[in-house]
């Protein structure tokens, strides 16, 4: 991905190159300068004799003097950004949307960008991007984690608050589909795969505003500026949206603060993020349309930290990070009700945190190959009035308790020959709750001409989340015994490179179809003579599907189109699931975009057909 890059703020020229792994890594972010000398010249730079360097480089400016034909241009200034993995992974994302596919259109939150990737669904609750559930190919909204930069903070009480992180689309670069395999390449076990958002790191200086409002009171700011010091890229990004509501008891009112701090060293780098989110909303009808006056207030704190170290034998990376989120939910909004049934016990409170270490390393091996390791200690834990154990040392509002932590290792090969590529890992976990538990993938591509190939596999698990654990209602029996669910996935992929189809036009084509077995999936079940549900491992849950993308990019026309179905089968045996089978069947995005005489014109569409 290329990008216009205004102020770079360090240059070099290149004398030589080393054909080492990182070398072109070293030239990311900065001005390289690239001349074109005499022979002689060149080889003078390189002696060791200053003597004899000075008096080529004499006669060589003295015969240029006599007939100077040289031409100087200057060229276009690029940022060449890579994957926040650049570990060279053949299992590559699904798919990817760039600031450029985004930053002008009519896409304005987070919500909105993430349902632009193929076989992604958001059912998104109220206005303002105050709430949604992100799934993606058939799989719940625990079933798909969150990354951001990289770094696993998705929410351990429940997946409806995963998309609660302190960050605007203004900060965003990029967003990427990872796929199981992808996800274990990182060292992180995922169900049905991962969304990667990764935040901007423009190295130029800038300041952007943004300002927007509408009928019900809706008002929208954000305010993001970058400043470089020496080697250092800063940032702050704050916004704050708010509204009365379209109807009643949907007002919302959430702000976000975020800080970034970004260091490029000639030997390490690092990379610190802290960032805060309020959100205050009524959700009316958002888990029940019985109550109406339903509220709920969320508060959300995120840190992390990242240490790069390139050695002379690979590189070390080192992430430490954290997320702090305290729920209140109100089935009766204060000061909205006259009166609460006396069955009511009053509001639900809970604080969920979540910190973690991580450590990778990788290092070249002989015969093209490299070696991935790692390791990784996540500790996970909540206080709740209703979730966990009770624990008489709590004082109010908290009256129970649950706690988890777990320690896995990871390691990877992965081999390149010519136009063949393979990947290998395997990851074991042990959990202080759940014993122990084993994650494998492997990959291998052959790339033609103007094709890749790409065939991968994968085993993978996902805990149970608090809420699966612990949740009690009037007709409902949690079970705190539940254990992990399994997939077993295979995933086939072909992708073209940009095939010149002249007058600068390009087309790129991709198109990957997955199976996708899962055992073991907790469910709410009952049996057909009472009305009583329990949370059992119980369920088998298939998924079939593919997904389909085509871009033909030219000066003048960009047309673009994504497509995406699944096929979800669920056994239940004798039990009734309490599973909806609710997941999107078929998916279509279809984009075309217009530039002529300095304007530009957008046209976007897209169609949802949803089982359940």
């Amino acid at each position: 991905m290329y990008k216009q890059h205004q102020q770079p703020t360090r240059a070099f020229r290149f004398r030589r190159f080393c054909r080492a792994g990182w070398a072109a890594f070293r030239s990311m972010h900065r001005e390289v300068t690239i001349g074109r000398l005499a022979v002689r010249v060149a080889d003078s730079s390189l002696a060791k004799c200053a003597v004899l360097a000075v008096g080529l480089t004499l006669a060589e400016g003295a015969s240029m003097a006599q007939t100077d034909d040289r031409e100087s241009r200057t060229l276009p200034e690029v940022t060449v950004t890579a994957a926040t993995d650049s570990l060279g992974s053949t299992a590559e994302p699904v798919a990817v949307l760039s600031a450029a596919d985004f930053q002008q259109s009519t896409i304005h939150s987070i919500a909105d960008l993430v349902a632009q990737l193929p076989g992604v669904d958001i059912r998104v609750r109220g206005g303002g991007d105050v709430q949604g559930d992100l799934s993606m190919r058939g799989g719940t909204f625990d079933q798909t984690l969150l990354l951001l930069n990289g770094i696993n903070l998705t929410d351990a009480q429940t997946g409806h608050h995963t998309l609660d992180i302190p960050i605007d689309i203004t900060m965003v670069e990029r967003v990427e589909l990872l796929s199981p395999a992808q996800c274990l390449a990182r060292g992180i076990s995922a169900f049905c795969g991962a969304v990667n958002i990764v935040v901007n790191d423009q190295y130029r200086d800038r300041l952007l505003a943004d300002l927007s409002g509408g009928s019900y009171g809706t008002g929208n700011a954000s305010l993001l500026g970058t400043k470089t010091i020496d080697r250092w890229t800063l940032t702050a990004a704050a916004a704050y949206h708010r509204s009365d509501g379209y109807r009643h008891n949907t007002d919302y009112r959430h702000a976000s603060l975020l800080l970034q701090a970004i260091r490029h060293g000639d030997r390490s780098d690092w990379h610190l993020q802290l960032g805060g989110q309020t959100k205050d909303f009524g959700s009316a009808g958002f888990y029940s349309t019985t109550y109406p006056d339903q509220f709920e207030a969320t508060r959300t704190l995120t840190a992390s930290a990242t240490h790069t170290v390139r050695l002379a034998t690979g590189s070390l990376q080192v992430a430490a990070y954290g997320r702090l989120h305290r729920d209140r939910f109100e089935l009766f909004r204060d000061g909205w009700v006259d009166s609460v049934p006396a069955w009511y016990g009053g509001h639900n409170h809970h604080l969920s945190s979540i910190a973690g270490l991580n450590v990778r390393y990788q290092r070249p091996l002989h015969l093209g190959g490299r070696l991935v390791a790692g390791a990784d200690v996540r500790r996970e834990s909540i206080w709740s009035n209703v979730l966990g154990k009770v624990d008489s040392a709590l004082s109010a509002p908290f009256t129970h308790s649950a706690a988890r932590t777990t320690s896995s290792l990871f390691a990877g090969y992965q081999l390149r020959r010519g136009p063949f590529g393979m990947d290998a890992t395997v990851l074991g976990a042990w959990n202080t709750q759940f014993g122990p538990d084993l994650g494998l993938c492997g990959d291998v591509y052959y790339r033609l001409p103007d094709l890749r190939l790409c065939l991968s596999a994968s085993r993978t698990y996902r805990l149970p989340t608090f809420t699966d654990l612990y949740y009690q209602g009037a007709n409902q029996v949690a079970n705190p015994d539940l254990g992990p669910e399994h997939s077993t996935m295979v995933e086939m992929k072909a992708e073209s490179r940009a095939l010149e189809l002249g007058a600068d036009a390009s087309l790129h084509l991709l198109l990957s179809a997955y199976y996708r077995a899962g055992r073991q999936i907790i469910d709410w079940v009952r049996p057909t003579e009472t009305e009583m549900w329990y949370s059992m491992n119980h369920t088998a849950v298939d998924a079939l599907g593919i997904d389909a993308q085509a871009a033909l990019r030219s000066p003048i026309v960009t047309l673009m189109m994504r497509y995406s179905f699944c096929h979800i089968s669920q056994d239940a045996g004798d039990w009734i699931s309490g599973s909806a089978l609710d997941y999107l069947r078929h998916q279509l995005h279809a984009s075309a975009e217009v530039s002529l005489l300095g304007f530009r014109l957008m046209w976007a569409t897209s169609y949802r057909l949803r089982e359940g």
